[in-house]
């Protein structure tokens, strides 16, 4: 039986400076702070695989609000950040976090404008998706180089986290038989495009499948999980918790023991058994969470969803 049910709830993007970060997501892109998780003493870090925790970080909303995916952007306090986000959208594990904009030509002049690393003009990509025209899109590298990658839509919110593996098949049964999330879009164009809006020599090709969550709108934040086939995968999808850039998405749960148990016993690896978490002022000081690797070491997150009082 598949963990379950689930709903995506975060992704996290580390960062070395919290307040210049705030500058990018929040005063170019238009994301909004919400709530502040700032534990006020270090904590066990078993559950990031790490001795000691203590972290200072908002959770950033789109014009969704808090009814959808949210950032977690987050400054390591102990220890304190390390190591940089991959060199190449090809990596395996976590590749770009996708932000759609109601304004894709004028945010595109504002990072710009404002000395960002902007990776090239938008440009309009074949995703050879059926029923899907192809998005006009950017890529930008945040203040520490995370790949942000920028769609023109009807809003600003969070759409999409891009996972790169080395076996789509077997990542696609992890993710949706084991997981029980929905493969809902193939995304496989037939021949090879341009490389140059990823920042790639030559030409590209990938093999991909948008991923969403169970009873979740057809428009809804989806995992964009990815093989590319050219050029070929590269890198090591495991991270320290504290490496600069995304080190995890985090899901949403109504019962994490039951989901830890399922995982045992599909011989996942878990960095540990569940367990509560101190997240400081404005959030449930007893929160309960589970870390866990995907086939090719990609850290998901389980959250079990505090009681309704």
């Amino acid at each position: 039986m598949p963990v379950g049910p689930l709903r995506f709830f975060h992704v996290n993007v580390n960062c070395s400076d919290l307040e210049r970060s705030l500058g990018f997501y929040r005063d170019l892109v238009g994301l909004r702070t919400t709530v502040r998780t700032r534990p006020e003493r270090p904590q066990p870090g078993g559950a990031f695989g790490l001795d000691e925790v203590q972290w200072d970080a908002w959770i950033m909303a789109g014009d969704d609000a808090l009814g959808g995916v949210v950032l977690d952007l987050l400054e390591w306090q102990v220890p304190r950040p390390t190591g940089l986000p991959p060199a190449s959208v090809t990596e395996l594990g976590f590749g770009r976090l996708c932000i759609l904009t109601d304004d894709l030509a004028g945010l595109h002049r504002r990072l710009t404008d404002a000395g960002h690393d902007v990776w090239s003009p938008p440009v309009r990509v074949n995703l050879g998706a059926e029923g899907m025209a192809a998005p006009e899109l950017f890529l930008c590298s945040d203040p520490d180089g995370t790949a942000v990658q920028f769609v023109q839509g009807d809003s600003t919110r969070l759409a999409h986290v891009n996972v790169n593996c080395s076996d789509l098949r077997r990542s696609r049964h992890f993710y949706c038989d084991l997981l029980g999330l929905n493969a809902r879009i193939r995304s496989c164009p037939s021949e090879p495009q341009p490389g140059s809006g990823f920042r790639v020599d030559g030409q590209v090709a990938w093999d991909a499948w948008f991923i969403g969550a169970p009873n979740a709108s057809p428009s809804g934040f989806i995992l964009d999980l990815v093989e590319w086939k050219q050029p070929r995968p590269t890198g090591s999808a495991r991270r320290q918790a504290n490496e600069l850039g995304i080190f995890r998405m985090a899901l949403l749960t109504d019962d994490i023991d039951r989901d830890y148990a399922a995982l045992v016993d599909a011989e996942v690896m878990c960095y540990s058994p569940p367990v509560e978490l101190e997240m400081g002022p404005g959030l449930p000081s007893d929160l309960r969470a589970l870390f866990f690797e995907d086939p090719d070491g990609t850290c998901v997150e389980l959250i079990e969803s505090p009681p309704v009082d």
